[in-house]
C-alpha cells in the first residue's frame, strides 16, 4: 500500500535494509537487497520497471521476517523502532482501512487516498518524494536523537497528522 509513485517504495526500502545493517543482522543479506533494489530503482527511475503488488508483498515479507526474526533472536531491534521504521505506511494504512470500513467499502480497494498520492495530487511528483523520504527520515532521527521515546512517537503521529491536514482533498 506504499508504492503509489516511483522510487517511492524502493527508496523506503533501501532505507530500511541499510538501518537494518547498521544492527548487523543478515548483513549479507541486506547488502544484496540494497544492491538489487538500487538497480531496480535505475529502471524505476526511468519507468521502465515497477514493483507492483507482488513486489511490494515480497519486500514486505523480506521486511517482517528480518525484523521478527532480529527482535526474537537477539533482540537487536526494539518494538518501538520496529513501529518507527512502519510508522509512515502503517498509520497511512490504518487510517485507509478504518474510513473504508466506516464508509463500507472493502478495506482492500484501490484509491487514491493514500497519504503519497495527497501530497503528489497538490505538489506533483518530485515534491511528493522528497515530503515522503524526509517525513521518514525525520521520524529515524526524533526517535534516536530524543531521549523520551513515548515523545518521539507521539511526535511521529503528530507529523502524520500534520501532513493530513495540510494535503487533505478539499
Amino acid at each position: 500500500m506504499f508504492d503509489g509513485i516511483n522510487l517511492q517504495s524502493g527508496v523506503y526500502c533501501v532505507l530500511l535494509f541499510v538501518f537494518l545493517s547498521t544492527k548487523e543482522f543478515y548483513v549479507f543479506i541486506n547488502l544484496i537487497l540494497i544492491l538489487s533494489l538500487v538497480l531496480f530503482l535505475i529502471f524505476n527511475y526511468m519507468n521502465r520497471a515497477y514493483l507492483g503488488d507482488a513486489g511490494t508483498q515480497v519486500l514486505a515479507f523480506l521486511i517482517s521476517y528480518i525484523l521478527i526474526k532480529s527482535h526474537n533472536s537477539s533482540n537487536n531491534i526494539t518494538p518501538d523502532e520496529i513501529f518507527v521504521i512502519l510508522s509512515l505506511p502503517g498509520i497511512d494504512m490504518f487510517r485507509l482501512f478504518l474510513f473504508r470500513i466506516i464508509r463500507g467499502e472493502h478495506p482492500f480497494k484501490a484509491d487514491r487516498n493514500h497519504i503519497h498520492h495527497l501530497i503528489l495530487d497538490k505538489l506533483g511528483l518530485t515534491l511528493a518524494f522528497f515530503i515522503i523520504q524526509g517525513v521518514m527520515i525525520v521520524n529515524f532521527s526524533v526517535y534516536y536523537f530524543l531521549q523520551n521515546k513515548i515523545f518521539s512517537i507521539i511526535f511521529i503521529v503528530l507529523l502524520y497528522l500534520s501532513l493530513l491536514l495540510i494535503f487533505k482533498k478539499n
